[in-house]
């Protein structure tokens, strides 16, 4: 009932992708060969095809090798055992499904045959999987949905007073909008997200590459590139990403010496205005760099009655074995108590090692 299907199948793994109308940006093959690309430790993408009478999903995630983790080398054999995680974004089993005591059976069984220790799961914000989850389910945060269902007039008014007023500056203040998907304007994208990285203290991991661009843009019908023009100079840039129904506000930043101009609230809402045109249903925001923070705040301006919660699943599909992993760290596990883990797997967790 469950199909497996290799990050090299690329043409079989995108047809199936496709064959869900409803499908979304995150299980394509390319998105996931970006991060893959990037770096070895993040492992190898599968994508599961659940067919079973007239249910039908696909689950996408990324099959690591436990033995090359850093905390695992000289210690444990390779090839024998791997945990899962969904991508970067949002993930879990898509489509459609009634009977999910036979999906969560057969997927349990099927991960326990090959060696599939555990899995960690960042739920689909328009999936109601979550709710049918046999692991451990919890939200701590937020994301906003700016909702494409009315009109771009009505649209305009649920904006939050103080995201008209900047766009009203920003206009006046004659910024341009440069709309493509070629990548021929990278980098200035580099420039403007790097720095933007850098004033925030991002942790190195969202430092990507130009390679990993260059990946994600073959998926030249699921990207977009959206860029704010003053004086012919790009001070301020954003990637997004969508399926058939949602796009996502992706990556991007500002020049902070061009703060004043209100470029972000002009971006924001010329990416809607293009989303909502291009037939989508939802443009989401996502969340803050910690729990409702400021960035938080600020999307949700933009979307006030759009907050959505996020949630994550965590699963031990064989107990035996994540124990004795936890033991090969010398980790007390609390396996039993999924809630009061702290990280998860423990075994790959930064700590200090007892005596």
């Amino acid at each position: 009932m469950i199909t497996e299907i290799g990050v090299n199948e690329k043409e079989k793994w995108n047809k199936t992708v496709h064959s869900f109308t409803n499908y979304d940006v995150f299980y394509l093959n390319e998105y996931v060969s970006a991060f893959m690309k990037e770096n070895e430790s993040n492992g190898e993408p599968v994508l599961l095809y659940y067919e079973n009478g007239s249910d039908r999903a696909m689950n996408v995630l990324f099959k690591r090798d436990i033995a090359l983790d850093e905390h695992m080398k000289a210690r444990l054999e390779k090839g024998h055992y791997f945990d899962l995680i969904t991508p970067y974004g949002y993930g879990g089993f898509w489509g459609r499904v009634v009977d999910y005591d036979a999906l969560n059976q057969n997927y349990n069984e099927y991960c326990q045959s090959r060696h599939y220790v555990c899995e960690f799961v960042r739920f689909e914000l328009f999936s109601d999987y979550y709710k049918h989850y046999d692991g451990v389910v919890e939200t701590r945060t937020h994301n906003v949905v700016r909702s494409l269902d009315m009109s771009i007039d009505e649209i305009w008014l649920d904006f939050k007073q103080k995201v008209r007023k900047n766009v009203k500056r920003a206009m006046k203040n004659n910024l341009k909008i440069i709309i493509e998907n070629t990548g021929e304007d990278l980098e200035d994208f580099f420039e403007i997200y790097y720095s933007t990285m850098n004033r925030s203290n991002a942790e190195q991991e969202y430092y990507f590459s130009k390679g990993f661009y260059e990946t994600l843009n073959q998926m030249r019908d699921n990207i977009m590139y959206f860029h704010v023009e003053y004086e012919g100079k790009i001070i301020s840039t954003e990637l997004v990403i969508y399926g058939s129904e949602n796009a996502y506000s992706y990556l991007g930043g500002t020049n902070r010496e061009y703060f004043d101009l209100r470029p972000n609230d002009f971006l924001k809402y010329e990416i809607i205005k293009w989303v909502k045109a291009k037939g989508l249903k939802n443009f989401v925001l996502g969340g803050g760099y910690g729990s409702d923070d400021g960035i938080f705040q600020y999307k949700a301006c933009l979307a006030p009655n759009g907050v959505k919660d996020f949630y994550i699943g965590r699963k031990i599909l064989d107990k035996t074995a994540y124990d004795s992993l936890c033991e090969i760290r010398k980790v007390k596990s609390n396996s039993m108590n999924l809630k009061e883990i702290g990280f998860f797997p423990e075994y790959r967790g930064n700590i200090s090692l007892s005596n």
